[in-house]
């Protein structure tokens, strides 16, 4: 592994130690206001190396937010459902994801719906972002009503991937969260066939 790998691990590991440690003492106070001191102490890190990673608490216990990528292509795929489920999968990115940090932020979030409201934010932005881009894939496509057919498609598309996240959080193992979205943009193909064969 390279230089560059070993610091990318240390700084996911890094990161996921203090979000945890942000989420464990939230629940344990009740709040949603642990003092970054005890915050860095409980993640074994200093204050300042706290704030290297996250400008406030608040950051900490959302989480890292989905990134759109900047060279999202509306052309890839082979339809508008298939050029979204290609940018939904970079929206995800390859990032290790740690199934029991997502389960702790999910017992925060339902105590605390403040907190959930916050990630809702970061979702409508990646959304309104998915649905520009479909907007442009129909245009090209030569699609009556590209604005509405784009943005159909990509409310379906956002469905699609909470449905995958949904289905590979509440699987304990086996799937992959990559294989869980794929599995799930299939099942909307499926219920798309059938309804136009009806």
């Amino acid at each position: 592994m390279t230089d560059e790998g070993l610091r990318a691990r240390k700084r996911r590991r890094t990161s996921a130690a203090i979000q945890r440690a942000a989420l464990e003492l939230a629940l344990e106070r009740g709040d949603l206001h642990p003092p970054v001191d005890a915050i860095a102490s409980r993640a074994d890190v200093s204050p300042r190396t706290f704030f290297n990673y996250f400008a406030t608490r608040d950051e900490a216990l959302v989480g890292e937010p989905m990134q759109f990528p900047d060279d999202a292509d509306p052309t890839v795929g082979t339809d508008l459902l298939d050029m979204l489920e290609t940018i939904s999968l970079q929206v995800l990115g390859d990032r290790e994801l740690d199934r029991d940090l997502i389960l702790l932020r999910r017992d925060v979030m339902r105590q605390h719906p403040e907190l959930f409201a916050r990630r809702v934010v970061q979702s409508h932005e990646i959304e309104q972002q998915l649905i520009r881009l479909a907007e442009r894939r129909a245009a090209l496509d030569g699609t009556d009503r590209p604005h509405e057919r784009g943005r159909i498609a990509a409310l379906v598309a956002m469905g699609a991937l909470r449905a995958g996240w949904m289905r590979w959080v509440d699987r304990a193992g086996g799937e992959s969260l990559e294989d869980a979205v794929r599995a799930t943009f299939d099942e909307v193909r499926t219920m798309v066939r059938t309804a136009v064969v009806v």
